[in-house]
């Protein structure tokens, strides 16, 4: 298991370093129209690793289904919600918020998938690292046109978790090559995403200054490599969805460090630093000692000692 922990906290850190990135690149390009080129080229981008194209285009033929309902559960309407809630607020709280997402995949993982027992371990850990995300976002003030619309932007931020969860679902249960599924409901969500741009009347980008393009580049590759990586945890047996969701919650204490050092609108304080304390003990309680089964819990039928 320690090359799925590796993988896991590899994508998790990917992820982490796409608000900044996303915030750099709404300085110059609407929101949809961002988020559109964005993973139609990261889509393209997987592809000369995917295997023989051959092989690329029978999966599209034959599990067009699957590509479509993960394309619009993974992409195309979590990131439609993603970017118009991160352009309503700071990159350190999008990434804080977006840390809750580990939470709403451990329950629908729970009634969705018979072998993904909400445990008394799992159940403790996502407490303390919720707990911790809460204490990251206390000190926001809504109480001007600003706060609401920053508001706004976390309530846009948490629809998207709770779809990217379902998103998760399909792909587990879908078993399907990772490189290709990757790759074809990025791009199929990515073009979804524009064809949004396009209907709402966003304008083009004027130019296409260097910090642009390197944000561009960044994310697209950012996408084409985390999500690689996580379907392929996925599609292992042993892989539970709400366990190697665990890691997400390093996204908000990495992605926050990250905003603070390269965006430093706000720098951390006690109350912060506890927060991420609590995320990072969570995660560390949730994993130690796994090869013990603690109070509470039983080893599933199927599932492989650690």
């Amino acid at each position: 298991m320690r090359q799925t922990h590796v993988l896991a906290l590899t994508a998790a850190f990917l992820w982490s370093t796409a608000y900044v990135g996303v915030k750099i690149g709404l300085e110059y390009a609407d929101p949809f129209f961002f988020a559109g080129v964005r993973f139609m080229a990261a889509g393209l981008l997987i592809i000369p690793f995917a295997g023989r194209l051959s092989g690329y285009i029978t999966f599209a033929r034959e599990n067009w289904k699957t590509v479509l309902r993960v394309s619009l559960l993974q992409t195309g309407i979590f990131y439609a919600l993603y970017f118009q809630g991160i352009d309503r607020v700071p990159a350190a709280v999008a990434a804080v918020v977006m840390g809750s997402e580990p939470l709403f995949t451990a329950l629908t993982a729970h009634v969705f998938m018979k072998h993904d027992a909400f445990t008394l371990r799992k159940a403790v850990s996502i407490a303390g690292a919720v707990a911790g995300v809460v204490l990251l976002s206390i000190q926001r003030d809504f109480g001007d046109a600003a706060g609401l619309q920053e508001l706004l932007g976390i309530g846009l931020l948490l629809s998207a978790c709770i779809i990217g969860s379902l998103g998760q679902v399909v792909v587990k249960r879908g078993g399907l090559n990772p490189l290709y599924l990757n790759s074809q409901q990025i791009f199929l969500g990515g073009f979804m995403i524009l064809m949004l741009s396009f209907l709402s009347g966003e304008a083009l980008p004027e130019a296409l200054p260097l910090p642009f393009i390197a944000a561009l580049l960044w994310l697209s590759f950012v996408s084409a490599a985390a999500f690689s990586i996580w379907y392929t945890l996925l599609k292992r047996r042993e892989v539970k969805i709400s366990e190697v969701n665990l890691f997400k919650f390093v996204v908000p204490v990495s992605g926050a460090v990250l905003s603070w050092l390269i965006m430093p609108d706000d720098m951390p304080d006690a109350v912060t630093v506890t927060g991420m304390i609590l995320i990072a003990g969570s995660i560390i309680l949730f994993y130690a000692r796994r090869g013990q089964v603690a109070p509470g819990e039983e080893k599933e039928a199927g599932e492989l000692p650690d």
